[in-house]
């Protein structure tokens, strides 16, 4: 039987490739699974033109079909897709997140490899209790967030539980216009609204280092509470208060680009893409990597212009 579409993990374009597998391996348990190199007319196709080489390192959560995909491409970028600066405006992805069922142990392990975690650490009430996070700036400015709550919640939202953190739980982003995006998961890779929240604490803020009150409204789509999913958030700000960055998420621009998402039928996924948002599909290309198998990837940007990059996998 065909599976649905699943997110596979964050999308890091960066000039620091060691640096992001030292991260990722030593504080988030990954492993590295498999690398290639992409000439450039494949890597132009993917990724758009002026792009002359890509090498793609695929990492993995040992025992799950999730991780992340670093990309560094010739030329490099000078430039990331965020800052501090930008870090509440909107349209780009934002926090790759981990569930960490110890989360003091896991915030001090970081901190012992050297790692900078924000002081500043948010703490609210959800129904399902008593939520915690911290966030790990890592280089390019991409920042990744330790989660702390009640392990029979997190038992439904993701596999890895016995380890220092989990799999990727979720990669947020918040945008101007989260039913866009809704709609467009949906239509595309067969995904819906798995869970939503609310957060009104203080505390976030703080977190976040604005002094703006926020009411945070969260929709999380994907396959499934129990796989990697994208959380679409709506601070609550005002208007005056952060930018868009809406397109700004553009290769070779380094920094968290964008999604890597697995497909059993890849050419179905791209027809759908192009039904949907005409344009929004790029062309199918030769991609071997070890931990799909099908040989063959795509580029598909949605309307908040964050690019997905579609890997196929054998059914």
């Amino acid at each position: 039987m065909t599976q649905r579409p699943a997110v596979y993990g964050p999308l890091i374009s960066t000039g620091e490739v060691d640096a992001h597998v030292r991260l990722l391996t030593e504080v988030f348990g990954m492993a590295v699974v498999d690398r290639t190199a992409l000439d450039a007319s494949v890597a132009s196709d993917l990724f758009g033109a002026g792009i002359e080489a890509a090498q793609l390192t695929v990492l993995q959560t040992p025992g799950v079909a999730s991780g992340a995909v670093l990309v560094s491409f010739e030329p490099a970028s000078a430039e990331t897709v965020r800052s501090y600066e930008t870090r509440v405006d909107r349209d780009a992805l934002k926090v790759i997140d981990f569930y960490a069922p110890d989360y003091e142990g896991a915030i001090r392990h970081a901190r012992s490899l050297g790692y900078e975690v924000v002081e500043a650490q948010a703490e609210y009430e959800l129904p399902e209790g008593v939520f915690r996070e911290a966030h790990l700036w890592a280089p390019d400015n991409v920042v990744t967030a330790f989660l702390g709550g009640p392990a029979e919640f997190f038992a439904d939202f993701a596999q890895v539980l016995d380890r220092r953190t989990s799999e990727v739980q979720s990669i947020s982003a918040p945008l101007s216009d989260g039913q866009a995006a809704v709609d467009y998961y949906r239509a595309v890779f067969g995904w819906d609204v798995v869970y939503e929240y609310a957060i009104d604490d203080p505390s976030f803020a703080e977190l976040l280092g604005i002094d703006e009150p926020l009411r945070l409204r969260s929709r999380n789509v994907g396959a499934s509470t129990r796989e990697p999913y994208v959380g679409l958030i709506d601070y609550g700000l005002p208007p005056e208060v952060g930018g868009s960055l809406l397109g700004r998420a553009v290769a070779p621009r380094r920094g968290l680009l964008g999604v890597a998402v697995s497909v059993e039928d890849l050419d179905a996924t791209v027809a759908a893409a192009a039904a949907a948002v005409p344009g929004s599909a790029g062309p199918v290309c030769p991609v071997a990597l070890a931990p799909f198998g099908g040989g063959r990837a795509a580029v598909l940007t949605p309307p908040h212009a964050v690019p997905h990059l579609v890997l196929e996998r054998q059914g």
